[in-house]
């Protein structure tokens, strides 16, 4: 029998038709599908840049790749074609609704996301603003790269960001979450995994900036689940990720920006996690006191 109990968004998974090897077999595919789609997609945007004489074999062959436009399109179009892949997980292995894997309220709501965007705007532009006034970036550029660059940004970094919250967020966390019985143990387990994973996926070396992506996915995790749905979290990342490429797109900092080796990090990074957890707590008050649902009985077809 279809269970009319409501769960949180974590527990979403955890239906009559569930069964333990649907998440673990989710979170495989998952994985495999943004490692592969990512290969496959970087190796095409290699060739690409091979062609326009933007790299060399020889650097290829060394590992000094630069970063260019065509690499940031593809490594962007490899999480969005990803978050596809997860889509139709959700729809046909969970057998769920595409609606629910937005929200516990079966829809993407708007109205939400709107008075969510009237906060988290705001206040990403006042810390971008004094980030770009610290660091001192010097002179600006406007040449070709720079506007291929700020094209790509604006065209599909929203939604790589709201991709990693549909993929880590929207199944691997409640794929794991279906494992354990109750909201709390689904929500520690959820968020352990999906953030664990999220950091990994992102091929950090450095100390710092693996615990960063910690921060941030159990952030976002905490935000998913105390809202019961994606919208704010997908927000918060959209536009974490847009405006500081935006800072770095005309002072050429792009390759600083995405560099993930050992010793680029530091205790300033504590900042960035600050930010990130104050954000997500606004957010959870500010939908506690508009009562936003969170809680819902999963449709009868899971």
């Amino acid at each position: 029998m279809p269970t009319t109990t409501p769960l949180t968004y974590s527990e979403f998974y955890r239906t009559p038709r569930n069964r333990w090897w649907k998440g673990l077999l989710s979170i495989v595919v998952v994985g495999a599908a943004i490692l592969l789609i990512s290969i496959a997609l970087t190796l095409g945007a290699l060739g690409i840049d091979l062609l326009l004489g933007s790299t060399t074999m020889e650097e290829i062959a060394s590992g000094r790749i630069t970063m260019t436009p065509a690499l940031l399109l593809a490594t962007n179009l490899s999480l969005i074609a990803s978050a596809a892949v997860a889509v139709l997980l959700h729809r046909y292995l969970h057998r769920q609704p595409v609606g629910t894997l937005h929200s516990v309220a079966g829809r993407f709501r708007w109205d939400w996301f709107g008075r969510a965007a009237l906060v988290v705007g705001p206040l990403f532009v006042v810390y971008v603003a004094v980030l770009a006034l610290v660091e001192a970036p010097g002179p600006l550029s406007w040449g070709a790269t720079a506007w291929a660059f700020l094209a790509v940004v604006l065209l599909t970094t929203p939604l790589q960001a709201a991709s990693e919250e549909y993929l880590f967020r929207g199944v691997i966390q409640r794929a794991a979450g279906s494992w354990v019985s109750g909201a709390v143990p689904s929500l520690v387990l959820g968020t352990l995994v999906s953030a664990v994973t999220f950091s990994v996926a992102h091929f950090a070396t450095d100390v710092w900036l693996i615990v960063y992506y910690l921060v941030f996915g159990i952030a976002m995790s905490l935000l998913t689940h105390a809202t019961g749905g994606l919208e704010a979290a997908s927000l918060v990342h959209a536009a974490n990720n847009v405006l500081l490429f935006l800072v770095s797109v005309p002072t050429g900092r792009m390759d600083e920006t995405l560099d993930r080796s050992a010793g680029v990090g530091g205790p300033f990074m504590l900042v960035p996690m600050a930010v990130i957890a104050v954000i997500a707590v606004i957010l959870i008050v500010l939908a506690r006191r508009r009562g936003l649902v969170h809680r819902a009985a999963p449709p009868v077809t899971a």
